[in-house]
Order: structure tokens, then C-alpha cells, then sequence
């Protein structure tokens, strides 16, 4: 007696995909990287995404995510205006925290905005 094959059950969606993406971008910022790199880094998420969900459910979990980095860059932004102007390393690092963020912000309202 032979089995039958199981179907592929296709692309797996994360329990929580806004929350999973938001974790994926935070690691990243944490990290230190770049902005050209978090811009890559969140359509790669995007496009994951895509291949999981309807388009409409799509546009809510991109808009969620570019609210949480808009809220996320604007507290960066208060406490980049926090650090003393003598400070050149840390300024710099929360500079470059803040373009990493923003690009990964853009980026998702782009794909949003595409739907």
C-alpha cells in the first residue's frame, strides 16, 4: 500500500507578520546597519509577505509597520536632539540609526501605497 503525497502546504505566514517584521527591522537597526542596507532588507521582508497574504490584509500589516518606524524615528530624532554636540560618536550613531529606520519606513509605505 503506497501514501499518498502530502500537499506542499506553500509559503508559512508568521503568527503575528507585523510584529515579526518589526523584530526583523529592529535587529538590524540594532546592529548599526546602514540605511541602503535596511532599504534592501525591508523589501525582503515585503516581498516575503507578499507570497503569504491577501493583498488587502497586505496593505494593513505594511501600514502597521510604517507607523511603528514612523513613531520609532521620531523618537530617534528626540533623542538624537538630546545627545551634547561634543559627543561626535554618539551623534553619529544615532544619525545613522535614524537613516537606517527612515529608509526602512519609506520603504514599507512605498509598498503599501503600490497596493
Amino acid at each position: 500500500m503506497s501514501k499518498k503525497p502530502r500537499p506542499s502546504p506553500g509559503p508559512r505566514r508568521p503568527a503575528d507578520p507585523h510584529k515579526a517584521a518589526l523584530g526583523r527591522i529592529a535587529d538590524l537597526v540594532g546592529r548599526g546597519y546602514d540605511a541602503g542596507r535596511l532599504q534592501r532588507e525591508a523589501e525582503a521582508v515585503i516581498q516575503g509577505l507578499r507570497g503569504s497574504m491577501e493583498p488587502e490584509e497586505l496593505r494593513e500589516v505594511l501600514d502597521e509597520v510604517r507607523e511603528q518606524l514612523a513613531a520609532g524615528v521620531e523618537a530617534a530624532e528626540e533623542q538624537a536632539s538630546e545627545i551634547d554636540s561634543d559627543d561626535k560618536v554618539s551623534a553619529r550613531h544615532v544619525q545613522r540609526m535614524v537613516g537606517a529606520m527612515m529608509a526602512a519606513r519609506d520603504a514599507f509605505g512605498r509598498a503599501a501605497s503600490a497596493l
